[in-house]
């Protein structure tokens, strides 16, 4: 299982043997890695989940064979559409309505809400009643950046597997506080009206990989906290506050998302000049939009 998805080994073994058991919680929150990776994983574990075979998923059986090539009529996936910003109420009403049948081909029925930091509010609401009163022959997988991006309540009544660990990207002591205290100074200019200003403290990134690399996952902490009122992950009030003010829910989880593009294209090697370039193009144009 997950022979050609790569994301941590621990995460893969718990996921395994809470198949095997028959313990794989009714809702799963897959967070961290990157959004391909999370999607891969939750395909593989819907696959899992209605496989027949003995050690699951087989590859063999029926259902594994309609798994795989993506016509199993008990496996659904829904994410925003093309064009739209997020992931709206009628969606998941269309949810409830197919989770309240009975499966088509075996014992479970499988619905993959991919980057389900994109539900608005009123769309997390709709899923925390399904949450609520779950039909016993339902799984949810919900793919998401970070389950901190979730409503409380969704959160409180799904299990996390954290897929990569993002603490691994930053680096320790003096250069953490620096990296810290580099992103809040970034997110209080992007709040600013002047892009040269933005532009200019980023100029420091085309000498320093590492200290790019290290500010990056801080940025997503403070973007996170502007995003979310409870348990804040860093001390950055006044950033955050200021955040809250310039940008929609829509822009920070638009800030998240990009910021993780950014991560992954320097865990790729991808060329520095042009990662740092497109850090100043991404986060402004998200900002006029």
């Amino acid at each position: 299982m997950f022979e050609d998805i790569d994301f941590d080994e621990r995460c893969k073994n718990e996921i395994f043997h809470s198949i095997m058991s028959k313990t794989f919680p009714h809702a799963a929150v897959l967070e961290g890695s990157k959004d391909e990776t999370r999607l891969a994983a939750a395909k593989e574990i819907a696959r899992a989940l209605v496989c027949t075979g003995d050690v699951k998923p087989c590859g063999i059986c029926r259902a594994c064979r309609k798994a795989e090539s993506g016509n199993h009529p008990d496996i659904y996936i829904f994410q925003k559409d093309d064009g739209a910003s997020a992931i709206k109420v009628d969606d998941i009403r269309t949810v409830k309505e197919k989770a309240q049948l009975l499966p088509n081909d075996g014992e479970k029925s499988v619905f993959i809400i991919r980057e389900a930091q994109l539900m608005n509010p009123q769309a997390q609401n709709a899923l925390l009643k399904i949450f609520e009163e779950p039909a016993a022959h339902v799984c949810f997988i919900l793919t998401c950046p970070s389950r901190t991006a979730l409503l409380e309540t969704i959160t409180s009544r799904s299990f996390p597997f954290l897929l990569s660990q993002e603490e691994d990207f930053t680096t320790d002591g003096e250069n953490k506080a620096q990296a810290l205290e580099l992103a809040a100074k970034l997110a209080d200019l992007l709040c600013g009206k002047s892009e040269f200003d933005f532009l200019k403290e980023t100029s420091v990134f085309m000498k320093d990989k590492e200290l790019f690399k290290a500010v990056l996952p801080f940025l997503i902490y403070i973007f996170r906290d502007a995003l979310v009122e409870k348990d804040p992950l860093t001390s950055c009030t006044e950033q955050v506050n200021k955040l809250r003010q310039s940008f929609t829910r829509e822009k920070l989880l638009a800030l998240i998302e990009e910021t993780e593009k950014l991560i992954d294209a320097v865990s790729r090697s991808a060329n520095h000049n042009l990662t740092v370039t497109r850090l100043c193009a991404g986060f402004h144009r998200i900002k006029n939009s």
